[in-house]
């Protein structure tokens, strides 16, 4: 992939019109965890499908691998159940300190 195609599969514009709250919450964790940690989190979860990086979904439109064990299940407690969170737009990214989210791809 030359870099011209991996900077257009970076730009998240779809999103805004299919997952406005998702996209929301972007721009929050970019605010609060810097941009570099979510690219990379978008990278690795999104482009090469690792799971434990990036996971967000909207209704019906979801984008991302699940995490599964403590992440989603600390997401489920905070939504009370499937049901709940069903419609809520949600956005997990691997945390800061979970080491791999900075530097050296």
């Amino acid at each position: 992939m030359d870099k011209k195609t991996e900077v257009k599969k970076l730009d998240w514009g779809w999103m805004a019109q299919h997952m406005p709250g998702v996209v929301t919450l972007v721009q929050e964790r970019k605010a609060q965890l810097g941009s570099a940690h979510v690219n990379a989190c978008w990278k690795h979860g999104v482009l090469r499908c690792e799971p434990g990086w990036f996971y967000a979904r909207e209704g019906s439109v979801s984008v991302g691998v699940p995490f599964f064990g403590a992440e989603m299940d600390d997401l489920l407690r905070q939504f009370g159940s499937w049901d709940a969170a069903r419609m809520a737009p949600i956005l997990v990214l691997k945390a800061l300190d979970a080491g791999g989210s900075h530097g050296k791809d």
